[in-house]
């Protein structure tokens, strides 16, 4: 090989040194050429964790990802910075599918996927039931069935097989309402005729002397009627400390009573909250003040006022120490620096609200539409629109379930893209000889034990864990 040719290949060598190094160096750190929009652009990446752990997880239709043994997450890089699709899938589960955008040199993120089982199997808990209320704790429960002269009640615990204590209260009405004590250890019944709501104070102390076996000798008898409390009576509590007093709202006065004996400790006020050992109250001329539990008045919380409608109901609540006010079509925070109620701006009246369990996020469940107003971006998104939506619960602090007509459905929160939702079978397994319809299902998900609760037909079912 004469000098030249050696030298020609030396020289083509280091070219394509020069020009391939360059390239591998952007490639390795991430820059890729975009056909689309024909420019070199920096990558970014996707991280998929899903509960339970997915088999695979399928990017935009062609990249197949699997976590490892011990895992239930997957990482894909080298994607360009625009719209990709995730499908997650397991085998027995519904799957998981999302529109998400990638950033350059970003990591977008889905760690908090819930797979959701697509056949959920049931347990009968009990039949005949026209109502039912979990106690606080999470741990126990009263069945209710209307009868023609009288009203039965249940009371069991949820985590065990033991038989229910069975308990009658002489009168016949609509059980429209159970309220309970916070220690769980008290319940206020309240049934309703055609003319009248009758209140009856459940103790579940004096339950535990009751045989379950026979009414009629059943001494002595848990309940008893509260007749200080009638149909103008609003804004029914127990005292958070003292479970034997009640504090209630009756023409525009708050009322304590304590072992069947009333008292009026505060005058011309529409809505109260107990905070700790204080009340907070919205008087009628807009103005929120704290008092003591006697009614001593300890001070002013907004120094401007609220413009009052006698057609409005008021409702003051409390979540993660910051107080918020409720009226028919708005909703107040309180700033407490400022001493002012700000207007929170509901996107509609008739609405209920909830917050999840890390304080995050708001939910705002209307007459037909699902709100989430997260408290880091002070805006409402809508997550859900459909038929007449009802028993809206957290099941974590990603993913609701709530009834839309006689379905029942299990949303996530993260409004990213498009939302995911589950409905749930319309017919509830709970053996093969025993298949119950939903119809006009009323829900509650207990997260001590995480299962789900439906009272369907008359019957109340109980599911197998929904999330791990």
């Amino acid at each position: 090989m004469i000098k030249k040719t050696r030298l020609i290949i030396l020289f083509v060598c280091v070219s394509c040194f020069l020009v391939s190094t360059p390239v591998l160096v952007a490639y390795s750190i991430g820059y890729r050429f975009d056909f689309e929009k024909m420019k070199i652009t920096l990558t970014g990446g996707i991280y998929v964790r899903t509960f339970p752990a997915p088999e695979q997880v399928v990017i935009d239709s062609k990249i197949i990802e699997k976590p490892g043994i011990f895992s239930n997450a997957t990482f894909t890089q080298s994607l360009l910075p625009t719209q990709h699709t995730v499908l997650a899938q397991k085998t027995g589960y519904y799957d998981y599918f999302k529109t998400i955008p990638v950033e350059e040199k970003e990591v977008t993120k889905l760690e908090n996927i819930l797979l959701i089982k697509k056949d959920i199997s049931f347990q009968d808990v009990s039949d005949k039931v026209d109502y039912f209320s979990a106690a606080p704790n999470n741990q126990n429960i009263i069945t209710g069935t209307e009868n023609a002269k009288n009203t039965t009640f249940n009371y069991f615990p949820l985590s065990s097989g033991n038989q229910p204590q069975t308990f009658l209260i002489a009168q016949a009405g609509q059980i429209s309402d159970i309220k309970w004590s916070e220690d769980s250890s008290m319940a206020i019944i309240e049934l309703t005729t055609k003319t009248s709501i009758f209140y009856y104070l459940f103790d579940k102390s004096l339950l535990s002397q009751t045989s379950p076996s026979n009414l009629v000798a059943a001494q002595p008898n848990p309940t008893v009627r509260l007749s200080y409390l009638d149909k103008n009576t609003t804004q029914i509590s127990f005292n958070p400390q003292d479970a034997k007093e009640i504090f209630f709202v009756k023409t525009k006065t708050i009322y304590s009573a304590k072992n069947n004996k009333t008292s009026a400790i505060i005058n011309n006020a529409l809505a109260y909250k107990i905070s700790g050992t204080n009340i907070l109250w919205l008087s009628t001329d807009g103005f929120l003040y704290s008092s003591d539990f006697s009614g001593k008045l300890i001070g002013q919380l907004a120094t401007k006022n609220i413009v009052i409608s006698p057609s409005e109901s008021y409702q003051i609540f409390i979540f993660s120490g910051k107080t918020y006010l409720q009226a028919d079509g708005s909703l107040f925070s309180l700033n407490q620096s400022e001493k002012t109620l700000e207007d929170m701006m509901t996107p509609g009246p008739d609405y209920e609200i909830s917050v999840s369990q890390d304080q995050k996020n708001l939910l705002y469940c209307g007459d037909k539409s699902i709100y989430l107003y997260p408290f880091a971006d002070k805006t409402y998104e809508k997550i859900f629109s459909g038929d007449q939506i009802s028993s809206c619960r957290w099941l974590n602090n990603y993913y609701i379930i709530f009834t839309s007509g006689d379905k029942i459905i299990i949303s996530e929160i993260d409004y990213r893209g498009s939302i995911n939702t589950v409905t749930l079978p319309q017919t509830a397994i709970a053996s093969p000889e025993n298949k119950v319809d939903i119809v006009k299902p009323v829900i509650f998900f207990n997260p001590k034990d995480n299962k789900l609760y439906i009272l369907t037909n008359n019957t109340l079912l109980a599911s197998e864990k929904l999330i791990p």
